[in-house]
């Protein structure tokens, strides 16, 4: 266990409280939009790109940040990608107190998902959680992904996952108006594939609607579901659960906690803190504050693959106040959600304020920040 990990992500999230960071603890890095399913709520397998990050320049990135201790390497699918070893080495490499490595997987490729997690587990990172997404029973699942015979494989993925040793590995379920009532049946389904399946081993989460990333706002998932059902659907899994353990589990109990909250009053229920503590990369070098709103801060081709020449503008410093102050999307999506729980345990009862009005004076603590500091 390197302790100097833990010791550093405890500090800049108790650091987090008080202020702006001078550089990201977690990033979410979507490495490639290629996509091998046909998922009904998301468009990005509709995408064709081109031009994407090569392994030379996502080196340099991580060379020049080197302060990462929390990275998500998202999609499209991830195995997609022949140098996905070399991407995830890279990070683990060049980033000497990362603490969480995670990526998501469809599933569908096991044998290569396998073989390539094998391979990074060799290059030991501290802790890797992998999440195999699941939207239901075998029926349900391939109608919303659109590949027939996705589950089976899914199923196949998790299982054969499980068996790796320095793996953490789960089923991650995203309630939409297409299954929002279908966990019961998910689970059911996925404990008769796999015996000794837990409810803990499903990460649950409500959909958001993305223009840039997940390219979804045209689909328009949140109309087709009643908020009352998703809360209704999120205790359920929280009561199936039960109580949290570790620290993991503790921030997924306060993620599906704070769920109620947003689906009431359809505002982000604590500060944000994308671009205090996090942002998200695209795949083609694109900065974005995080993976709902849409506003291009730069692109790491054009600041020599240094984040913080983009993390350092007046633009992405403004950007960030107006997110303090809840001018931005609102969202409660578990990439950003988690980072705003750590940097709202001191300060618990500080909640978003709606767009033009100032949040609550600083605190003593706040007022001694320099002002390049102060949020």
């Amino acid at each position: 266990m390197k302790l100097s990990s833990y010791g550093a992500l405890a500090w800049k999230a108790f650091r987090a409280n008080y202020g702006r960071l001078d550089h990201p603890f977690k990033l979410t890095f979507c490495i490639t939009y290629w996509c091998n399913y046909r998922c009904q709520t998301c468009n990005i397998w509709q995408m064709k790109p081109r031009d994407e990050l090569r392994i030379d320049e996502i080196r340099e990135f991580m060379k020049r940040s080197r302060d990462f201790l929390w990275v998500d390497l998202t999609g499209g699918e991830v195995s997609l990608r022949k140098d996905f070893v070399e991407v995830a080495s890279a990070v683990i490499e060049h980033n000497p107190n990362l603490l969480l490595l995670h990526y998501p997987t469809n599933g569908y490729l096991s044998d290569k998902i396998v073989e390539y997690t094998k391979a990074i587990v060799a290059r030991r990172p501290e802790k890797l959680i992998i999440t195999v997404s699941t939207d239901g029973d075998e029926q349900t699942n391939d109608e919303i992904r659109g590949i027939e015979g996705g589950w089976q494989r899914q199923m196949e993925t998790f299982r054969r996952l499980r068996e790796i040793k320095g793996v953490e590995v789960v089923l991650g379920m995203t309630l939409s108006g297409r299954n929002v009532d279908h966990f019961p049946q998910a689970f059911a389904a996925a404990e008769r594939a796999i015996p000794g399946l837990t409810y803990r081993d499903f990460h649950v989460n409500i959909v958001h609607e993305s223009p840039m990333y997940l390219r979804n706002s045209e689909l328009g998932l949140r109309s087709h579901v009643a908020p009352q059902a998703l809360l209704d659907a999120v205790r359920d899994v929280a009561r199936l659960r039960g109580l949290p353990r570790g620290p993991v589990g503790y921030l997924e109990r306060k993620y599906q906690q704070k769920v109620e909250s947003y689906l009431l009053d359809a505002r982000t229920p604590m500060r944000c803190h994308a671009l205090s503590t996090s942002c998200f990369v695209d795949s083609f070098g694109n900065v974005f504050p995080c993976t709902i709103y849409d506003r291009k801060l730069g692109n790491l081709r054009d600041v020599n693959y240094d984040l913080r020449e983009v993390w350092r503008k007046p633009e992405s410093v403004q950007t960030q106040r107006e997110i303090w102050e809840g001018d931005c999307p609102q969202c409660w999506t578990p990439c950003e959600a988690y980072q705003s729980i750590m940097g709202n345990f001191l300060r618990p009862g500080h909640q978003v304020a709606p767009p033009g009005r100032l949040p609550p004076p600083l605190g003593e603590a706040e007022a001694r920040l320099s002002a390049s500091q102060r949020i």
